[in-house]
């Protein structure tokens, strides 16, 4: 693509593919998941947050299959860093005490894995990372971490039903025949693999044409495209007062977000993903770690009155999430 004239009607246009495929996988992921029984805080954390991840996999795997390895991290972080601040402002919206206050310690667990898992990225960027076989030391210890941080997840959670679960709506019933919503996710899903090749080679050229960089889009348009079925799953959610479904999905999709780094590598000829690390990816992953450790302050301010203060913290999250992002931009343009 040598034109802005084809790169941005390609870019816009498998966007919206990208968006209505993934608010699909999210509808009838959760249809597929109410009629197991599981919690919401659980079916947020597995099916409905990797359903709503898949445009960043699949887009991502795009990414370095053309070389992109930039676009690919800016993607991974730059993703994390839009699911908080989609969750920060539904918590102003809908109230910081509803969304926060009175969370499990299943909760609290996925959170903290979240963010685990962030830092050992980070410290693997930053130590520097080896091939192991067709993947990485990094991309091996990331998706153990994520397994067994979701078996302590569910551990935690298995002998308690979440406070903050709620009946689904009357319209949001699965359907009464169970294979129209596994027919309907495979649909969505098969979308999305169409569709991913085509936003990531648009946004590479448009970086390239506008000197934009590789690393910003995938922090700014490639994120905010792939997050936005994570987006409208948690607004909805928080109208229903389904509150542990919008934790799960938000922070279920950072941890799986960073399992990406995992698949990536398997499709990366040009070492670990990782290693290709540029001070604007640091910047976005430090930035994507420290809002995700607000949300965990927000929740224990709710169970520790010393730290009563840190309820406000939400209203830093859109500051911190913008600053990050210019800073971003001005990393890659000196670049």
């Amino acid at each position: 693509m040598d034109s802005l004239s084809v790169a941005v009607p390609v870019f816009m246009g498998t966007a919206l593919v990208v968006v209505l495929a993934g608010i699909a996988l999210a509808r009838f992921g959760d249809e597929i998941a109410e009629s197991t029984g599981w919690g919401a805080l659980w079916v947020g954390t597995v099916l409905v947050s990797i359903a709503t991840s898949l445009p960043e996999l699949v887009t991502n795997i795009s990414a370095v299959l053309i070389d992109a390895p930039g676009l690919a991290l800016g993607n991974v972080f730059g993703a994390d860093m839009i699911n908080i601040f989609t969750i920060a402002m539904v918590a102003l919206l809908f109230g910081v005490k509803n969304l926060f206050g009175d969370q499990p310690k299943d909760t609290q667990v996925l959170v903290l894995v979240s963010v685990f898992m962030g830092v050992l990225a980070l410290a693997i960027g930053v130590w520097g990372d080896l091939n192991v076989g067709p993947t990485s030391v990094g991309g091996l210890l990331i998706i153990a971490v994520y397994f067994y941080g979701m078996k302590r997840v569910y551990d935690t959670g298995r002998n308690s039903a979440s406070p903050t679960d709620a009946p689904m709506a009357a319209d949001d019933s699965p359907s009464e025949k169970p294979w129209v919503a596994w027919v309907g996710f495979l649909v969505a899903a098969g979308a999305i693999i169409a569709a991913a090749p085509f936003l990531a080679n648009s946004a590479d050229s448009i970086a390239e044409i506008t000197g934009l960089g590789a690393s910003f889009m995938g922090v700014l348009a490639v994120s905010i495209v792939t997050t936005l079925p994570e987006a409208s799953v948690t607004i909805t959610a928080a109208v229903r007062r389904s509150y542990g479904l919008v934790i799960g999905n938000i922070y279920g999709s950072c941890a799986f977000n960073l399992t990406i780094i995992f698949y990536a590598d398997l499709f990366h000829g040009d070492g670990p993903l990782l290693g290709q690390m540029q001070p604007e990816h640091f910047v976005a992953a430090g930035s994507a770690i420290g809002l995700m450790s607000l949300g965990y302050l927000i929740i224990r301010s709710f169970k520790d009155k010393a730290l009563a203060p840190a309820r406000h913290l939400a209203l830093l999250v859109p500051v911190i999430y913008v600053g990050s992002l210019l800073w971003v931009f001005n990393l890659s343009s000196a670049a």
